[in-house]
């Protein structure tokens, strides 16, 4: 079976879907996304700790599940109460030694199948380890909080745009100087909820028409705040966001979105496709903003993997940072 993909065909592109599958798949992931959106338990609107498996992964082979695929699973996998994050295809049990327990229901997730004349999706389903018997399955120690930090340190150090700390509370981004904006660190009450401020703009700012060119961002930008172009270009921020701080090993702090809710339902009723099409233009948001800091980020992890009983180095006491919200703004700001 070819590997699966993260990224859904765009508007219009002559894709086709092969089988019937991925529509009821999409409708099934929209509407499961859409109440948890309106009960506020979607996957980014929900805070997670330092370290905490969050990305879905397969178990085998210990790759990650990106784009939509990714949070498809993470959607489900919340919904249906799994607490590992690991998932396996069948013939991956039988051939670990491992078998489904009895009744075991798969998800279904999308591949793209490149054998043909034209690309075709696909599906085929994957399984939570708990869901088998007989698997030996080793999970890695989380990365240690400090590794973590100068992950993120490294990443904002090569933002392609630039980052300038403020003795103000707002942080924002200036779309014609291009240019980011947020306040010193001293001024919020945790570096994971500086990281995900930081990593969040530049997310939005990554749309520009010199580096990825979104359509979410330009129609944003033309219809202002309240626009739906706005809502979706949030969409694409926040889960951005969380993927990205998930990535490096921070902790993720969701923003206080509850003037998009209405926006992302409306969107998700009108076109299914679109929470996985959010998603997988996230997944591509999130490698640009590392792309940058690749080499820096192999060095940590090597050495991360190399250091997991070490103690962590000796630091003088951090003087107590001012209070400030916990809840981070949004990435556009009136007027800006």
């Amino acid at each position: 079976m070819p590997e699966a993909q993260t990224d859904t065909p765009r508007r219009g592109a002559a894709v086709a879907t092969g089988i019937a599958a991925p529509s009821r798949y999409h409708e099934k992931f929209a509407a499961s996304v859409i109440k948890q959106i309106e009960d506020g338990t979607a996957p980014w609107l929900r805070e997670a700790k330092a370290g905490e498996p969050a990305i879905p992964r397969n178990a085998i082979t210990g790759r990650r599940y990106t784009g939509g695929n990714g949070l498809y699973l993470a959607s489900r996998g919340q919904d249906r109460g799994f607490t590992d994050n690991r998932w396996v295809s069948k013939k991956q049990v039988r051939e670990n030694g491992g078998k489904l327990a009895r009744g075991a229901g798969g998800e279904r997730i999308l591949y793209r199948d490149d054998s043909g004349k034209r690309p075709v999706w696909r599906t085929t389903t994957v399984y939570n380890v708990e869901q088998t018997r007989g698997l030996k399955l080793d999970r890695r120690p989380p990365r240690a909080e400090w590794h973590a930090h100068r992950a993120a340190d490294a990443v904002i150090a090569r933002s392609a745009v630039p980052i300038n700390e403020s003795p103000g509370d707002l942080g924002y981004y200036v779309r014609n100087e291009d240019r980011i904006v947020i306040p010193e660190r001293g001024r919020f009450s945790s570096a994971d909820t500086y990281y995900n401020t930081a990593f969040r703009h530049m997310a939005h700012a990554s749309g520009h028409e010199n580096r990825m060119n979104r359509e979410t961002f330009r129609e944003a930008h033309s219809e202002g705040l309240d626009g739906e172009a706005h809502g979706r270009e949030q969409l694409r921020v926040e889960i951005a966001t969380m993927t990205t701080a998930q990535r490096v090993g921070v902790g993720y702090q969701p923003a206080d979105s509850e003037a998009y809710k209405d926006l992302w339902v409306k969107a998700l009723k009108a076109d299914p496709r679109e929470i996985h099409r959010a998603a997988a233009e996230a997944d591509r948001i999130s490698r640009g903003l590392l792309r940058p800091a690749r080499e820096q980020l192999r060095d940590l992890a090597r050495e991360a993997r190399t250091s997991r009983t070490r103690p962590a180095p000796e630091r003088a006491p951090a003087a107590p940072p001012r209070p400030a919200p916990q809840r981070a703004a949004p990435s556009m700001t009136p007027g800006r």
